[in-house]
């Protein structure tokens, strides 16, 4: 880089000093939004696929009476939750290596309401 190079840049460094001087001295803090990315996407479709399966699954529990649910039903809800569950683990270990809270909260939510469902889909099972 030659000096006069060097010269051209000197006016843009010295005018955002000269801006903050003007505002009182103070700096505002820069607010960064992180922006999200795949995995936290793929996180979301767990959470909303564990979501759905668990809410399906209170409905036909609350629709039919007692004794009326199937247990291969029942069996087939506890294995998907289940398996819905351990995706939210393995998302969150992926979301985690990348360090984006958006797909780490996805992720633990996917596993809370997996579990739930689980929980909920085997109560069923011992109605059935």
């Amino acid at each position: 880089m030659t000096t006069a190079e060097e010269k051209s840049h000197a006016p843009e460094t010295a005018a955002p000093a000269a801006s903050a001087a003007k505002a009182g001295g103070r700096k505002l803090p820069k607010i960064e939004i992180v922006k999200p990315k795949s995995w936290d996407f793929i996180a979301l479709a767990v959470l909303g696929g564990a979501a759905v399966l668990s809410g399906a699954n209170l409905a036909l529990a609350l629709r039919t009476q007692e004794g009326a649910i199937s247990g291969g039903t029942t069996a087939a809800f506890v294995v998907i939750q289940l398996l819905l569950c351990m995706a939210g683990l393995i998302v969150l270990g992926k979301t985690a290596k990348e360090g984006t809270i958006w797909g780490n909260l996805f992720a633990v939510g996917a596993c809370v309401v997996g579990m739930s469902g689980v929980l909920l889909a085997s109560a069923m099972w011992a109605l059935a």
